[in-house]
């Protein structure tokens, strides 16, 4: 120290740069013995605990794979499509097998989806993945349960087989229910034996997953029940669950990470299950029904039921509906009309303003006698100008109850202007899903299924390409 203290200025400075040499040297030395590898490794997913972000338990590695041009096809018609997959991207002996409208889309067009998986070791998981549009770039982000486990909150045994809930984007994250059981339709004895529904957020940001039911009793956001749909009320920054299959209405104000109210909602009823959609309006109004889904039974009539947040009082409209449960709802930019699709294929018009229903009639041209059984994904066109479905499952007029005798995976638009009904394509057979996700030319739905098996195996996110018309 004493010798230091007597350098001279010319020495001290030579000092100080041979010093700077030295730990520049160690630097390079260090860095060139950690070259950076040829493919690009994006951050890590974390799950944030209610506690501490430094406590945040890290999940599988995300690897950034690029896809820049997805193989297209070409119908008889000149149709345009694509489907994506996710392969090769989830984690080890992970068997994907559907997607029940589990997608959504975040504010720079990102495609975020999931799928009803099975675990190498036999547990129900649900893996979640995007997809950029622009630079084809796929990532896996995590499952369900793996998520559930970082943030300490599993519990022996359970499985989370379905996010079948629209993704929601809200303020800079990605929320989506879970249902740790498949489908409960008929006969709800053995709701007890399954342990509830969670909220996850999923921060676009920083790529981190919170549990938003862990802090909660028992830590689900619902008991034994699923949340099969969710939607949102942003001036009140609420998303709005339902759960299954008590069709209770769920509200949870995802920035205060309070569960703030749980409202009971249709009585339920064997053979009058839930719809897998909930429609909100600007007023504070929310929308819900219970339907069928059984061919035998679409002529049933149901009535729809409405809530408002600010007087709290749940009552029957009176309005009737028919032809299955809703499934599948897409809504024009400005927010001013909802489309809204049945499960057996009637379309309906809801105004945000009036609140009011029009029925816009069966999604067959009225010389088509064959019987739609099971259709799942409705979306309006880039330019909003016609209303694009799929219709998954068809019957012949005598045929039996979901064979596909009547055929699978054809594409129609309903044209708004002028109520006309029109085929555009044939598609690959199979299910198709959608939550109502564009961009400025194509369309995006799940597929899953194919001519084997149309209810599982292969599942990706399906393009569809749509340009606007003039």
């Amino acid at each position: 120290m004493t010798a230091l203290i007597c350098m001279t200025e010319g020495e001290w400075t030579m000092t100080v740069k041979r010093l700077l040499f030295l730990a520049l040297a160690f630097l390079i030395l260090v860095a060139c013995g950690t070259t950076p590898q040829t493919a690009t490794v994006v951050p890590v997913a974390q799950v944030v605990t209610a506690t501490s972000i430094a406590q945040a338990a890290t999940l599988t590695p995300a690897a950034a794979i690029i896809l820049s041009t997805p193989t297209w096809s070409v119908g008889d018609r000149g149709v345009q499509w694509a489907q994506v997959s996710f392969d090769d991207l989830a984690p080890a002996g992970m068997d994907m097998q559907q997607c029940w409208n589990g997608l959504g889309m975040d504010d720079q067009g990102h495609i975020y989806i999931g799928f009803t998986s099975v675990r190498s070791d036999g547990r129900e998981d649900f893996p979640v993945f995007s997809y950029d549009p622009k630079t084809g770039e796929r990532l896996f982000l995590g499952t369900f349960l793996d998520i559930v486990a970082a943030a300490g909150n599993s519990r022996p045994g359970e499985g989370i087989p379905k996010g079948h809930t629209r993704m929601v984007f809200a303020d800079g994250k990605m929320y989506m229910g879970s249902q740790s059981f498949h489908d409960l339709k008929g006969e709800i004895d053995s709701l007890p034996t399954y342990r509830g529904s969670h909220i996850f957020a999923f921060d676009t940001g920083a790529d981190t997953w919170e549990d938003l039911s862990a802090p909660l009793p028992g830590g689900v956001i619902t008991e034994h029940e699923g949340i099969i749909s969710l939607n949102f009320l942003p001036q009140e920054h609420l998303l709005v669950g339902l759960a299954h299959p008590s069709s209770d209405i769920i509200l949870y104000d995802y920035r205060a990470n309070k569960l703030v109210k749980r409202v009971p909602g249709i009585p339920w009823k064997l053979g009058n299950p839930l719809s897998r959609e909930i429609i909100v309006a600007p007023s504070g109004n929310i929308y819900t029904y219970r339907g069928t889904e059984p061919v035998s039974q679409r002529h049933e009539i149901h009535n729809v039921w409405i809530y408002n947040i600010h007087t709290g009082e749940m009552k029957d409209t009176g309005l009737q509906m028919t032809n299955g449960f809703w499934i599948g709802q897409t809504q024009k930019r400005d927010g001013s009309k909802i489309y809204i699709n049945t499960t057996g294929g009637e379309l309906y018009e809801f105004d945000t303003t009036t609140e009011t229903f029009k029925d816009l009639g069966y999604e067959l041209p009225s010389t088509d006698k064959r019987i739609i059984d099971y259709t799942y994904a409705v979306t309006l066109s880039p330019d909003e100008k016609r209303v694009y479905y799929i219709l998954s499952v068809i019957q012949n007029p005598g045929g039996a109850e979901g064979d596909g005798s009547g055929g699978s995976g054809e594409l129609y638009y309903y044209d708004l202007a002028t109520g006309k009904i029109v085929f555009v394509e044939q598609l690959p057979p199979g299910i198709y899903t959608s939550q109502d996700l564009r961009d400025s030319e194509n369309l995006y739905f799940s597929h899953f299924g194919g001519h084997a098996d149309f209810w599982s195996g292969k599942p990706g996110l399906f393009i569809l390409h749509v340009p606007s018309q003039n």
